[in-house]
């Protein structure tokens, strides 16, 4: 019999880190978004007190699953709605990947009893859970069992994500590609070096000097940022820059930090920042400095990684969210996370409902309608 319970409290939740990870070190379907490190760090930086809904599945006292969810209050239409959600998501920073940590072999049962107790589970008017592995057993345990509850309830594909496989060789990488494409990733490296012969690569790996690292990265993405057209938001709060810097040091200290640099004239002028997990590299932010934009510095750097991550025999380089065309250049396939949104039958839910949903789509199919009319009445009439 799979018992769950719920660690409501930070102090619960930091007792489940051994558990949690040998849980996810066995698990077949997980992400760098539901280490212990992300997601601590995350609800340090953003939880609310007393809104911590950790599911925690046992089975003869041995955990099993683990499903760390909080209840985020939104005020809609001056009507406090509370909606439960996956920690991780709600603030301003957006991981992809997100849901439980099944044991393997046991992933459908223990996902139908997670499923199970979130439909039990008091406090909360609309389930919203986004970007959600579809391989994961989780989506479809709860799909049925909001069914079973006859809640109503929408579904879909929270983001397009592109990616890179990556092949066994640096040589074998070059290969596959069309020839001007080839080319041209060797000469903007040879460009590089031409203008600046003291060009190099490197990944910062100093665990004394992270916090200079962290600190360029974050000023060559605002710089970069400053001088186009909408910006980014990306770092633009202390509590994103807060919550980012604490689990790069924590991924740090797992090898699991991926800080990738690239100097020219004594300085950085471009730095990615990811994360390898398993046999995959995550890109995450980046900058460069636009003042060096004639040797592109972004792109030969990108260049350098690809030839790092295959070194590390990485076999997948995940761009995760975000449509930016030099993604779609290189990449060699694309996946997708899924969304579940449930309603509970109270007054929260019908007015979020109301107000997320029925009045943005009334409004859509008005102006729809009105611009098919508008040409109509400004037809001028025949004499």
């Amino acid at each position: 019999m799979i018992q769950v319970r719920v660690v409501d409290s930070t102090a619960g939740l930091f007792d489940l880190r051994t558990a949690w990870e040998r849980l996810q070190q066995g698990a077949k379907v997980t992400s760098v978004f539901e280490t212990f490190e992300w997601q601590s760090c995350w609800w340090e930086t953003y939880g609310k007190p007393k809104s911590l809904r950790v599911l925690v599945a046992s089975d003869d006292g041995e955990v099993v699953g683990i499903l760390p969810l909080w209840i985020h209050a939104v005020d809609t239409m001056r009507y406090p709605v509370r909606l439960l959600r996956f920690v991780g998501s709600g603030g301003d920073t957006y991981p992809d990947d997100l849901g439980p940590i099944l044991a393997p072999g046991r992933e459908d049962e223990v996902a139908r009893a997670l499923a199970s107790a979130v439909m039990k589970l008091p406090g909360w008017d609309v389930l919203l859970l986004t970007d959600m592995q579809p391989d994961s057993a989780f989506p479809a345990a709860m799909h049925l069992a909001v069914d079973q509850k006859g809640a109503a309830s929408l579904a879909g594909r929270s983001e397009r994500i592109a990616f890179l496989e990556l092949p066994a060789t640096w040589d074998a990488w070059l290969a596959s590609m069309h020839r001007d494409k080839r080319y041209r990733i060797k000469n903007i490296r040879k460009k590089l070096l031409t203008a600046h012969k003291d060009a190099r690569f490197f990944v910062w790996t100093d665990a004394a000097t992270l916090d200079l690292g962290i600190d360029t990265l974050v000023r060559l993405h605002r710089k970069r940022w400053a001088r186009t057209e909408g910006g980014s938001n990306s770092f633009a709060t202390p509590e994103y820059v807060g919550f980012h810097r604490a689990v790069m040091k924590a991924l740090h200290a797992k090898d699991q930090l991926r800080l990738y640099a690239l100097e020219a004239g004594g300085e950085v002028i471009a730095m990615y920042y990811f994360y390898r997990f398993r046999d995959r590299v995550y890109l995450m932010q980046s900058g460069f400095d636009p003042d060096h934009a004639d040797v592109k510095p972004g792109q030969v750097l990108l260049g350098h990684i690809v030839e790092h991550a295959i070194g590390e025999k990485s076999t997948v380089l995940d761009f995760l969210r975000g449509d930016h065309r030099y993604k779609d250049e290189l990449a060699t396939g694309e996946r997708e996370t899924v969304y579940l949104t449930a309603f509970r039958q109270r007054p929260g839910a019908w007015i979020y409902r109301t107000r997320r949903l029925v009045l943005p789509a009334v409004k859509a199919s008005l102006k729809e309608l009105y611009a098919r009319v508008r040409p109509v009445a400004e037809t001028p009439k025949a004499d």
